[in-house]
């Protein structure tokens, strides 16, 4: 299982995240320390979490299935099955 960004692709974030790209932000500081990926359901956030709109999340989201990466999301269903409105996102691979 890839755990980690490789080398190229942490540099290209670590570009992004000089250029100020939002996007770069919800990886770098969000799903990721360093080089290592926090992967996983049992590590999700809530959007409001993120901290970031969710075109950024988006975008994101997009970088990662470029670089076979996955960042997924959820809404999180209450008691019965409802859903109260909270999305969720985590890291996967695959």
């Amino acid at each position: 299982m890839i755990e980690f960004l490789s080398p190229r692709e942490e540099a290209d974030l670590r570009r992004a995240l000089a250029g100020g790209e939002g996007w770069a932000r919800v990886i770098a500081l969000r799903f990721a320390d360093g080089a290592r990926l926090r992967l996983g359901s049992d590590r999700s956030l809530s959007e409001r979490e993120v901290g970031e709109p969710r075109a950024l999340i988006d975008r994101a989201a997009r970088w990662c299935a470029e670089h076979g990466l996955h960042l997924m999301a959820y809404d999180e269903e209450g008691p019965g099955a409802d859903p109260i409105g909270e999305r969720r996102y985590f890291m996967a691979v695959g």
